[in-house]
């Protein structure tokens, strides 16, 4: 919807923020004080009626991706362009001992041969990269790095970081025997709480199985390279490489990512690494294009993972269910860097106690973990929620009465009051299973929570805005759009602010030629460019408004910009017409990203998700029959885009709860699962009934009031499937995947 400037910014504008009620419950709303910045248009609020945003728009480059038209890292292809790849160390700790590569760079067809790690540098796990090589085909390649002549000193090494230095003592059941730390208060705590229990859980080391691997095409021009590459840091590998070339004495002019399309990353594709290094290595010492795309193996087993993660809670509650003592230790797989596995747990449960936290990182020899979609808040809600439903158990209360006894959110509140009804949790919950039933059904949920609400760093990231004469508008940003649908919120907020067709917007992502964008993690790319975006639209539209005012003879104060057409009252121009005025050289202004108004209505995001098993008490399978999930993410922008990250999540969840386990050989240290025969994903099979509701906030912390989405909805997801398993079998399983023999010993253990 259109707006016109604040006359005195600095005197403040009054908004609406919060949001309307859900089903069955009340409005939220409050008044707020904000003061724009110069230049930046009225703040969106809880008021504005919009026309494009928050509609069921499709996404702007699906066709493109359905037609096999859009152009991924893989597809890109130049004449003569050579092929790369690397050898990899196969001993999982010690040291490179001798290197020679003469036989490989003298066979035919090979254009460059590279080495990456130096004789007498330490190996750290099996796949570390040693060497590279360029030539005609991957034919060639491979043929030339069986001949690479690499001599390794090998160590004893260990790739269980559950006997790791540092690692607490397990029993026979996998529970955790160390004493807990002396804590006077927590002690007393549990001394006079009603009821208290203790648990120890386990997640297993999920890789990130990105559709599109790891790598790109390096292209040199001189001094500046230009890099096709897969990646969710447009801006940040390009400073890596540069930094890395230059350190290898190579003269760098320019470097230019290209990103345009990415085939997922879910937060291992934050570096250029060292797939991405070789690839511009090879290119240079070759001068020709070079293509170094991981195979599937390499991505499973080289591109980092989503830690596992060892845990253990202790708590108490008192007679009314309210969580008076809450302790918690947890210990993290960090492969060879010793850091990384952190676990992060939904602390407002206990928020009335004195919590304690620990942690522990445990050293491994094996590939380092990497952010993946929320880092550390799948393990630990699935560790808490889960602990939660069985203290809940133990204490007669239903798992949904005791979150809204301890959950002190008011927004989560409503989540969980209007999921449930729309669930109907209490109808599924009172299911009874026959104690000599097959088939066992059960029903569990958990909460959802992340914080971003955009990067307002220093330089401040922003967007490009054109409008050409024939009506077609240009909106650009350098950031990348992983799959997210970061080019449909651009469209979409641009046509909203122009007030023109959306069709007509042209929305360009991924090349680090136009302003800057943040990397694609921690959900900050759509509340870091909104603004940005829609700011530039805003200044684009002051100036046709100008012109459109000059031409119909009209004050400026009186030309609105809305469905499609420019004008004042009777004096209306379709928007195709109003552009011809621009003339031949286009509108072309920059938005910026800029600081954040003081405390707005909602700092963190929050969700809440239901699920509903099945579980074959004879083979010990699970399957889980329907999901649904309520989830916020400031203002909803792109609906049917932000319903897709909920449902994706949901997916992802499914997989991550029952499926996905890295698993190693101890003696070689490798991985024998590396690719989709043996490393088992959800698919299409497995799947269950997906909803979800898109709970709109008016946040009030800037012009738009946009806020990360890609990390919440993925947190609770696991922990809900493993709620309903203990709900359908009486007896938890603590211990991520839920397999069929995990399954059957829960079993079991109930009946002994």
């Amino acid at each position: 919807m259109s707006q016109h400037p604040a006359q005195d910014p600095s005197d403040g504008v009054e908004i609406t923020v919060g949001y309307k009620a859900l089903p069955g419950q009340q409005d939220r709303f409050e008044k707020r004080t904000v003061e724009p910045k110069t230049g930046d248009p009225l703040p969106w609020d809880a008021n504005t009626q919009f026309q494009v945003v928050g509609t069921d728009v499709a996404r702007v480059d699906g066709l493109a991706k359905a037609s096999g038209r859009a152009k991924y890292a893989y597809d890109i292809t130049f004449p003569g362009m050579l092929h790369g790849a690397l050898l990899r160390a196969p001993i999982a700790k010690g040291k490179l001992k001798a290197l020679s590569l003469d036989e490989a760079s003298a066979m035919p067809g090979i254009a460059a041969v590279v080495a990456l790690k130096e004789v007498g540098n330490k190996v750290r796990f099996v796949g570390d990269a040693i060497a590279a090589i360029a030539g005609v085909s991957q034919h060639a390649v491979r043929d030339a790095l069986e001949k690479v002549r690499a001599e390794y000193e090998a160590e004893e090494h260990n790739v269980d970081y559950n006997v790791a230095e540092g690692a607490p003592l397990l029993d026979a059941n996998g529970q955790v025997e160390d004493a807990w730390p002396e804590a006077k208060e927590i002690e007393e705590a549990l001394g006079k709480a009603a009821v208290t229990h203790t648990g120890t859980y386990r997640t297993e080391v999920q890789t990130h199985s990105s559709l599109e691997t790891h790598g790109g095409v390096a292209k040199w021009n001189g001094q500046d390279l230009d890099f096709w590459m897969s990646t969710q840091a447009t801006f940040g590998v390009r400073g890596e490489l540069a930094r890395a070339l230059q350190g290898r004495g190579i003269k760098v002019g320019t470097v230019t990512i290209h990103a345009e399309f990415v085939g997922g990353g879910f937060g291992s594709k934050f570096g250029a690494g060292i797939e991405g290094l070789a690839c511009a290595l090879l290119a240079h010492a070759a001068q020709k294009p070079v293509k170094l795309m991981l195979d599937r193996f390499e991505e499973h087993t080289t591109t980092g993972n989503r830690p596992g993660a060892l845990m253990q809670a202790r708590a108490g509650v008192d007679k009314d269910g309210k969580l008076v003592a809450w302790d918690w230790r947890s210990f993290g797989h960090a492969g060879f860097s010793g850091q990384g596995g952190s676990v992060a747990v939904p602390n407002y449960y206990a928020i009335a106690t004195k919590p304690r936290r620990e942690h522990k990182d445990l050293a491994i020899d094996t590939d380092p973990p990497r952010p993946m979609r929320a880092p550390g808040h799948p393990q630990g809600w699935f560790g808490v929620e889960l602990f939660l439903d069985e203290l809940a158990a133990k204490a007669g209360i239903d798992p949904l009465a005791f979150r809204l006894q301890n959950d002190r959110e008011q927004i989560r509140q409503d989540q969980w009051r209007f999921g449930a009804a729309e669930f109907g949790w209490e109808k599924a919950r009172a299911h009874q299973n026959a104690a000599d039933a097959r088939w066992r059904r059960g029903v569990g949920l958990a909460s959802a929570r992340w914080g971003q609400l955009g990067n307002q760093g220093r330089p401040a990231h922003g967007a490009t805005c054109r409008v050409h004469q024939d009506g077609s508008v240009e909106i650009r940003s350098g950031s990348q759009d992983i799959g997210v649908g970061l080019k449909t919120v651009m469209a979409v907020l641009t046509a909203e602010e122009l007030g023109a067709p959306l069709a007509a917007v042209n929305a360009i992502a991924g090349h680090t030629s136009d302003p800057s964008g943040p990397a694609a993690g921690g959900s900050m790319v759509t509340p870091s460019l909104a603004p940005a975006i829609r700011q530039a639209a805003y200044r684009a539209k002051l100036q046709l408004r100008e012109m459109v005012a000059k031409h119909l003879g009209v004050p400026v104060g009186d030309v609105d910009c809305k469905n499609g057409k420019i004008g004042t009252g009777t004096a209306q121009l379709p928007w195709a017409e109003a552009c011809k005025l621009i003339g031949p050289n286009p509108i072309d202004v920059r938005g910026e990203r800029l600081a954040n108004f003081e405390k707005p209505f909602h700092a963190t995001q929050c969700g809440a998700q239901f699920a509903e098993v099945e579980v074959d008490t004879w083979t010990g399978i699970v399957h889980v029959t329907r999901m649904f999930g309520v989830q916020d993410c400031g203002l909803v922008i792109a609906k049917k885009q932000a319903e897709s990250q909920v449902l994706g999540a949901m997916i992802q969840g499914v997989s991550y709860a029952l499926h996905e386990q890295r698993i190693m050989d101890k003696r070689s240290g490798r991985m024998l699962n590396g690719d989709f025969l043996r490393y088992k994903i959800t698919g299409p099979k497995d799947l269950p009934e997906l909803r979800c509701h898109m709970h709109s906030i008016a946040n009030g912390h800037d012009s738009v009031g946009a806020a990360g989405l890609g990390e919440p909805p993925s947190v609770a997801s696991a922990a809900a499937i493993a709620n309903a398993v203990f709900h359908a079998l009486g007896a938890p399983v603590r211990h991520l995947p839920i397999t069929p023999d995990k399954v059957l010993a829960a079993l079991a253990s109930k009946k002994a």
